[in-house]
């Protein structure tokens, strides 16, 4: 197959046309890759080699596509449905730069028509990261529920970006008044305000600032803080700890920051949000993340299906094939204040 592969941690990404096709085991899907997104995950795998179970490897983990092979007991999918979502990550077979690729089929989203190839392909690594956060994390339930005065506030860091634009849509949908952290530019204002934001402030003005802004839009209603921004422990902890709910037992901070140790403090449970255990079961925890994926996926779906939960807005890079992928990945290492996210047309349907 033709694709781009790295061939050792640090080395160069090299366009190929020698990877060995995989099969379809039990419960997965072959996938033809179509359109495949740049996170930043994929450098971070390539220079670091975390996540990478072996090498040579080929990168990617977000993408849309059509089903080709459907393996042994796999009854949610025919060959030929449209399918995206998130593959496991740093898996010999499951890259998606590269002609065909696995997935899990309870680890799938189907695409019923509603989102464009290039929509889809925003949408895996986003939202799965932000309701991680939000559902597992921060205890919230997948129900939709409306937005009223008495709403309990939640305040997400970082809430322009890829996981941060998901996790305020999906914190509204589940009936909380929303405070977005982001710059305050008028590009990123208006962007979490049509996703659901409630109120906004900059996450970049000296800590003591920030924390009087949080105090006084929300009035110390509130016992959720989800960093998205994996840059926002001090921020966040320290907002939960001086302003928040002084009634409540028990608080929650979630962030997607699973490097750095985070300070225990007393009443506040703290999530490291860890989607690179997705589709693994080597320990009970990465099992458990798995299930809990596998089970957000069907309401995802619904609120994909229905337009009430948005996919990212994208810039597309290059025309079409995977050398175009190399192309993306230098506009991605390259560009700054965009929210959109790169995608790649790497195959015609």
């Amino acid at each position: 197959m033709k694709g781009i592969q790295v061939e050792k941690v640090g080395g160069s990404y090299d366009y190929v046309e020698d990877i060995v096709k995989p099969l379809p085991g039990k419960n997965q899907i072959l996938i033809k890759s179509l359109v495949t997104a740049i996170n930043p995950v994929e450098p971070f795998m390539q220079s670091t080699g975390m996540l990478v179970l072996s090498w040579p490897i080929v990168l990617g983990c977000d993408a849309s596509g059509v089903v080709a092979e459907v393996g042994e007991g796999v009854g949610k999918f025919q060959v030929g449905d449209k399918v995206f979502g998130c593959t496991r990550l740093g898996h010999a077979g499951y890259g998606t730069f590269q002609e065909f690729f696995l997935m899990d089929e309870n680890l799938t989203f189907k695409n019923e028509g509603n989102l464009s190839l290039e929509e889809a392909a925003t949408v895996g690594v986003g939202v799965l990261t932000a309701c991680l956060g939000l559902i597992r994390g921060l205890k919230m339930d997948l129900v939709t529920k409306k937005v009223d005065d008495s709403s309990e506030w939640v305040i997400i860091i970082g809430a322009a970006g890829a996981v941060g634009s998901f996790a305020v849509q999906i914190a509204h949908l589940c009936g909380y008044k929303v405070l977005a952290a982001c710059p305050q530019t008028l590009l990123r204002s208006k962007l979490v305000e049509s996703l659901g934001a409630d109120a906004t402030y900059s996450h970049r003005l000296p800590l003591e600032d920030q924390l009087k802004e949080i105090a006084l839009i929300t009035g110390g209603k509130f016992l959720r803080v989800f960093d998205a921004s994996a840059f926002g422990a001090e921020a966040g902890m320290a907002a939960l700890a001086k302003h928040g709910d002084p009634n409540a037992k028990l608080k929650y901070f979630s962030t997607t920051n699973d490097w750095i140790p985070i300070d225990p403090v007393e009443g506040i449970e703290i999530d490291l949000v860890t989607l690179g255990a997705i589709g693994k079961s080597g320990d009970e925890h990465q099992r458990e993340v798995t299930a809990e994926i596998a089970a957000f996926i069907p309401q995802l779906e619904k609120l994909l299906g229905n337009g009430r939960l948005k996919a990212m807005e994208y810039e597309v890079i290059g025309a079409v094939g995977f050398k175009e992928v190399l192309k993306a990945l230098g506009v991605y290492n390259n560009r700054k204040g965009s929210t959109k996210k790169i995608v790649v047309r790497v195959a015609d349907e």
